[in-house]
């Protein structure tokens, strides 16, 4: 294994490629605590990740070593009147402003605390023409404080069907030409 895993951007042509590994990522890092999801859950990703890749301003990067893919981040756009589906309401600060919407962040547990994510996160983010990104994080997960010192801020709560409700946090990438 490399000390530094390789972060790159993958486009549309890599991804039936690369599906499997996504796969096979999510089911092992999922399947921990607090998420602790089953084969219905990992069933219902690849629906999901399917239709999630399809969606407008897709983009996808991963952290691979030279034998294996051991973390990925994803996510689409959300456009000015969009907010995620379930939430008790959309904050006033979001209204009216593009969005990003970060869909997954995963690393394998034995390559955690080395920074991979934050640059996994880092390189997602990176050049979005959105004013914000946005994202659900179990509050029970390490991660949900992660994001928090990375300066993601907490705007409300969501209700997805068949999982716990989730935090919906927020962070500022550009400001907007005329905030709402």
């Amino acid at each position: 294994m490399t000390s530094q895993p390789h972060i790159r951007r993958l486009d549309a042509t890599d991804l039936p490629r690369h599906r499997p590994h996504f796969i096979d990522l999510y089911r092992e890092v999922y399947a921990e605590p607090p998420y602790l999801e089953t084969d219905e859950h990992v069933t219902a990703y690849v629906q999901r990740f399917a239709e999630e890749s399809s969606q407008p301003g897709f983009a996808l990067v991963t952290a691979e070593t030279d034998t294996e893919v051991i973390g990925y981040a994803y996510g689409h756009a959300f456009s000015a009147d969009e907010w995620w589906p379930d939430t008790d309401h959309e904050p006033v600060e979001t209204r009216g402003r593009t969005k990003f919407a970060v869909i997954e962040l995963a690393v394998r547990k034995p390559h955690r605390g080395r920074g991979i994510g934050a640059q996994l996160m880092a390189a997602l983010l990176d050049r979005r023409p959105e004013h914000l990104a946005t994202l659900c994080s179990n509050p029970a997960a390490p991660a949900r404080h992660i994001y928090q010192h990375w300066g993601w801020q907490p705007v409300a709560t969501a209700y997805p069907t068949g999982f716990p409700p989730m935090d919906v946090l927020v962070l500022q990438l550009q400001e907007a030409a005329n905030p709402a």
